[in-house]
């Protein structure tokens, strides 16, 4: 009876089932690719974890405390810089009482027109006013505007309030530091003290690799729009989802036992993995998000029956309360002789999420070969992409990646003619990784 009740907890474990309290602020689930390993065959298993925060019943309203920091660079002239001033309106009337907002425009210098303040109703029509008189100016120090915004907000930085730089920019960063290793590394310093840069390029002309690189370091939001019709929407987007903060100091520890190795977190080159261990930390954890972390795990000891692969521990801070909550799971398989047996006990979603990742996988190598000038290459990457995805059993296959195989295809038939991707459709496809990679609220914006 007690073998009976063991194998029973091992097998809800391994399926995903969550084990937590309703009132809890995030639910965790463990699930391996698949319940049964064929013995002395490959002992590679993938293991998703995933984190999914609560819709409240009565939802919160996290304060803010923001910085628009907006291009005013020559190319923003005309209509682009029309409809950035009416985003930035719709952001200020968006904002309540109980929040902070400064506003910084640059070009080839950074300047504060609005210093971090809240907001009454003269106040709120007197900086519209202001945001309404931006005119064009000369260059686009994007590194400088960044920096402003940021000290803005450590003047009423506080680790309740959601601190967020919005920064707008339609072109290349020209003046100051301008590598992207030099907006990432700022971005990671940024969210060390508890801030985030939200990106926002606009149109075909901008660096999309320092926009996104900006907003991942600082786990924050990237958005590709290309028509400017839609930045007063981006923005409304971008303040509703940055509002809902459910948990905050969030941390997922993965534990393999002897005999197990954790290989690497799938798509996530910068979470160090020991022989046995890896650890994903998120600052703060936005409504009802979903988040998937794929651990590519390896049994290197032979079991008789069965063995647990990784034991999954999530520790947070519920934003309601302030009290800690933890919860613990793990994913266990079983060996089998049978190789039919092995392929019928794969899970649908984990196989799924594992082809989504492959495919931003595959692109974004793609990407890089053709950016270096081999559309050869880049061409025969996703060929194999397709391939395999197509081979694989319906069960696995992803709708997303099968409407997104269709446009590769397309781009398969540019670079084996050799031309070159559009801007549009290297923004496009980076955007798309960027919201696969970070489960980004960020919609893709053409």
């Amino acid at each position: 009876m007690k073998n009976s009740l063991l194998s029973l907890l091992a097998l809800v474990s391994s399926l995903g089932t969550p084990l937590f309290a309703a009132g809890d602020a995030l639910t965790l689930r463990v699930a391996p690719e698949r319940e049964w390993l064929v013995r002395g065959a490959s002992r590679e298993v993938l293991v998703q974890v995933e984190l999914e925060g609560r819709r409240p019943d009565q939802p919160q309203r996290t304060p803010m405390n923001l910085a628009l920091v907006l291009d005013r660079s020559g190319s923003m002239a005309g209509a682009k810089l029309e409809k950035a001033r009416q985003a930035a309106c719709v952001a200020i009337d968006q904002l309540g009482p109980d929040d902070f907002v400064s506003l910084i425009v640059y070009d080839n210098n950074a300047e504060v027109l609005v210093p971090s303040q809240k907001l009454d109703s003269r106040d709120r029509e007197a900086i519209k006013r202001r945001i309404e008189r931006i005119q064009p100016g000369g260059g686009t120090a994007i590194y400088s505007g960044v920096q402003l915004g940021a000290q803005q907000l450590r003047k009423h930085l506080d680790r309740e309030r959601v601190n967020r730089v919005i920064l707008l920019s339609d072109g290349i960063a020209n003046v100051g530091p301008s590598r992207t290793s030099d907006l990432t590394d700022l971005g990671r310093h940024l969210r060390q003290d508890g801030m985030s840069v939200s990106t926002i390029g606009l149109g075909d002309d901008y660096n999309e690799d320092l926009m996104a690189g900006l907003a991942e370091a600082s786990a924050a939001n990237y958005y590709y729009v290309q028509d400017s019709e839609k930045l007063p929407k981006i923005f409304e987007d971008e303040l509703g989802s940055a509002r809902s903060i459910v948990a905050r100091s969030v941390t997922i520890r993965i534990q393999a036992p002897k005999g197990v190795r954790i290989r690497e977190i799938l798509g996530h080159p910068e979470i160090a993995c020991g022989d046995n261990l890896a650890e994903i930390t998120l600052p703060e954890y936005f409504g009802t998000l979903k988040r998937r972390f794929l651990a590519r795990c390896e049994v290197t000891e032979g079991r008789t029956e069965s063995t647990e692969v990784a034991a999954v521990e999530l520790k947070y801070e519920d934003s309601a309360s302030g009290k800690s909550a933890q919860q613990e799971q793990k994913a266990v398989v079983r060996f089998t002789e049978e190789t039919a047996k092995s392929e019928a006990s794969i899970q649908s979603e984990v196989a799924k999420e594992a082809n989504v990742w492959r495919n931003r996988d595959a692109k974004e190598r793609a990407l890089k070969l053709a950016e270096e000038g081999k559309p050869q290459e880049a061409a025969k990457v996703i060929r194999q992409q397709i391939t395999s995805y197509k081979a694989a059993p319906r069960s696995a296959q992803a709708a997303a990646v099968s409407s997104d195989l269709r446009a590769l295809e397309e781009d398969v038939e540019l670079l084996e003619g050799g031309a070159s991707l559009p801007k549009s459709r290297v923004k496009q496809m980076k955007a798309e990784s960027f919201q696969d990679k970070n489960a980004s609220r960020a919609p893709l914006s053409k």
